[in-house]
């Protein structure tokens, strides 16, 4: 009983902070770093924010890492450096809603919208003919899919995959059991 009620405050307090229009804390000296470290590209009148590291001399490797629900790509920070240790560049963004892209309201937020923003990413950094790997975790993994199945199918914008790691995600359906917060967040629209 007692989780319940933390799980209902945990959806109740940040709606009623947007609902007043509470600011969002000053960002840490970490996430202050990875925001200056970053760019933004402009999907659909959105700002997307990205960041793209140069690693690994004498590779050709490009990974993309597509982070969780409901986080950013500073979910990759402590293993950043690792990769660009392998690859020659390593790229995370944010979905648009995430992190330091827009979150516009009353938006119809969509895994194919976001699959398409990666699409879009690709082509803003020139890789649309180059192959890349894709590392995904939770809400990325069912964007792999979606952009598996384009390049698969060979979707005109389709990204060339040459790998793809799946982290983390709910694959088969059958066997998600949703938390009773799960639930509430599907009724009140949240798509948690």
């Amino acid at each position: 009983m007692k989780e319940w009620w933390i799980q209902v405050g945990l959806i109740a307090v940040p709606l009623l902070a947007v609902y007043l229009h509470i600011p969002p804390p000053n960002l840490s000296p970490a996430l202050y770093t990875w925001r200056s470290t970053g760019a933004f590209f402009t999907y659909q009148e959105q700002r997307i924010f990205y960041r793209d590291s140069w690693g690994a001399v004498g590779s050709s490797d490009v990974v993309i890492l597509l982070h969780g629900f409901p986080t950013s790509s500073y979910d990759w920070y402590k293993v950043w450096e690792g990769l660009t240790q392998r690859f020659q560049r390593v790229i995370a963004l944010d979905f648009i809603g995430f992190g330091f892209s827009d979150k516009p309201r009353f938006h119809r937020y969509s895994i194919f919208e976001q699959a398409s923003i990666v699409e879009a990413l690709v082509n803003h950094l020139g890789l649309i003919d180059q192959k890349v790997n894709l590392l995904s975790h939770d809400y990325g993994d069912t964007v792999a899919q979606e952009l598996l199945y384009r390049y698969e199918h060979r979707r005109q914008g389709h990204i060339n995959i040459g790998s793809l790691c799946l982290s983390n995600g709910g694959i088969f359906p059958e066997t998600h059991h949703p938390r009773l917060i799960q639930k509430v967040g599907l009724f009140m629209g949240l798509h948690i």
